[in-house]
């Protein structure tokens, strides 16, 4: 098996575009200036319907702040700097001067398989995503806090495959598991292999097997109906050479399954399918230009052509938020009503979605968060790459700079940018959070197997320690206040607060 995570690390679009030279390992690189986000330096800093094509709507208006509210130039966006035509830097940036001490485990898990691939948080503990090397077999395992022995594990035939996620709020994590309603779905196949995958159901409390869903298409959750759970399943396309691309889009089959049978109630296809979500009764699907809606019995609501390739989408109350473009960088967000009409637009980049309960935040060369009326609650003109969402939900962190070699930490709701962590590397993003500590992943070859964990202190951004691996770090998250790391020899770690 490939070092996966690596794999992610140097395949992703930011590195191929934004970031510097590769393997500087721990030498430093500073904060470089931006067209979107000031240079600060070191130290404190001022705190600062149917199927006709649709028909042109007005942008949305948004609520006006109180008077005097300073606004980011020729909008009515608010912003926290006095100075409309400045980006507003974080308040504080910091960086590693010197060695740090050595951030030690509290404790081990060690497994039977090759691999930590995942690990996502339940309702009282952890499911761990384990794989083996060659594509044997596979494994789904849960965690209580404080064990150092997993409370039940059910293994597959197969690899652990991409996509069991639906709406994960870590860019950087690939493998995973879905929960929902007392259940783990997780999909395992020899996709690699384009043969066939499967979604398997698993009682949350004891791992028992439910049911499994197998097809000769590569599987994914989209989301989560009344009684159901919405399984995407793409035709496998074979390349013959490494840049080959098919010659006709490829079918999605969109599978309604019965969370208690594991029977497809009802299904759609579509071709060139680019973006799917779940409301509380309807499922969202594009292809391409079109964005259609279905009933919880499968029924074609309505059907819309946007004015370009829906990228993303996700609902918000009454709203879907979609992005719109033949790119990320060239995109705008549309807000359409759950009968599709076009509600508001603005004209604002996004890469990704990360989606609250009253707001999404979105993010390219700038963070916002946008109410379900399209209002702009506030923007940053800052490079925001690979979110983090907090488990709490108190805290954002983005990859930043324009090298990628940074993590800004933004206070939710309000967006106040406490501080900038720069790691000592070219290449560095955020991996996980709780309330005490954020973990930077950076590239530091000449002083770890590839990358190094910083434990940062939250409430400062002071690093205080790191952890230089000897294998691959494939995931790492925040759980119950602890910091848990999945690597590439089988074991995983439990790290405590750094002092």
């Amino acid at each position: 098996m490939p070092t996966r995570r690596r794999t992610l690390a140097l395949a992703g679009g930011v590195l191929a575009s934004l970031t510097g030279c590769l393997g500087e390992g721990d030498t430093g690189s500073g904060t470089e200036p931006s067209p979107t986000d000031a240079s600060p330096t070191e130290g404190r800093l001022p705190t600062v319907t149917s199927d006709a094509a649709p028909t042109p709507s007005p942008s949305a208006t948004p609520t006006p702040g109180p008077d005097g509210t300073p606004t980011v130039a020729g909008t009515d966006e608010p912003r926290k700097t006095a100075d409309p035509a400045t980006p507003s830097p974080p308040a504080t940036v910091t960086r590693v001067s010197g060695d740090l001490p050595e951030w030690t485990a509290a404790r081990w898990v060690d497994t039977d398989y090759a691999d930590v691939l995942a690990l996502d948080a339940g309702e009282d503990r952890l499911y761990v995503t384990l794989g083996s090397d060659g594509g044997g077999r596979s494994a789904v395992a849960a965690l209580s806090p404080g064990r150092t022995q997993f409370d039940w594990l059910q293994s597959f035939a197969g690899e652990a495959e991409a996509g069991s996620h639906h709406e994960p709020t870590d860019a950087t994590d690939t493998w995973g598991v879905t929960v929902g309603d007392g259940t783990v779905y997780s999909v395992h196949g020899r996709g690699d292999s384009y043969e066939w995958t499967a979604l398997h159901a698993l009682d949350a409390g004891t791992g028992t097997e439910r049911w499994s869903f197998r097809r000769e298409r590569r599987l994914g959750v989209a989301g989560l109906l009344d009684g159901a759970v919405v399984v995407r399943a793409t035709e496998f396309f074979e390349p013959e050479h490494t840049h080959d691309t098919p010659e006709e889009p490829l079918e999605t089959t969109i599978h309604a399954v019965d969370t208690d049978s594991g029977d497809s109630r009802w299904s759609a296809s579509l071709a060139d399918a680019t973006a799917f979500t779940v409301g509380d009764d309807t499922v969202y699907a594009a292809s391409g230009r079109t964005l259609s809606a279905y009933g919880p019995d499968g029924d074609r609501r309505w059907r819309r052509e946007l004015s370009g390739t829906v990228r993303l989408a996700t609902v918000l109350g009454d709203t879907v938020v979609c992005s719109v473009g033949e790119s990320d960088d060239g995109s705008s967000l549309v807000g359409l009503s759950t009968g599709g009409e076009t509600l508001w637009t603005r004209s604002l980049s996004a890469r990704w979605f990360v989606p609250t309960d009253d707001r999404v935040y979105v993010g390219d060369d700038s963070v916002a968060a946008i109410a379900a009326d399209g209002t702009v609650a506030w923007r940053e003109r800052a490079y925001a790459h690979d979110p983090l969402l907090s488990a709490d939900g108190n805290r954002l962190y983005t990859r930043t700079n324009v090298q990628m070699n940074a993590v800004d930490a933004y206070d939710l709701p309000g967006g106040d940018r406490p501080f900038r962590f720069v790691t000592p590397s070219n290449n560095g993003w955020p991996v996980a959070a709780t309330a005490e500590t954020l973990v930077a992943e950076a590239i530091t070859p000449e002083k770890a197997e590839f990358t190094s964990l910083f434990a940062v202190d939250a409430a400062t951004g002071e690093p205080r320690a790191v952890y230089r691996p000897s294998d691959s770090v494939f995931t790492v998250t925040g759980f119950d206040g602890t910091v848990y790391a999945g690597f590439g020899d089988g074991r995983l770690g439990v790290f405590e607060a750094a002092e």
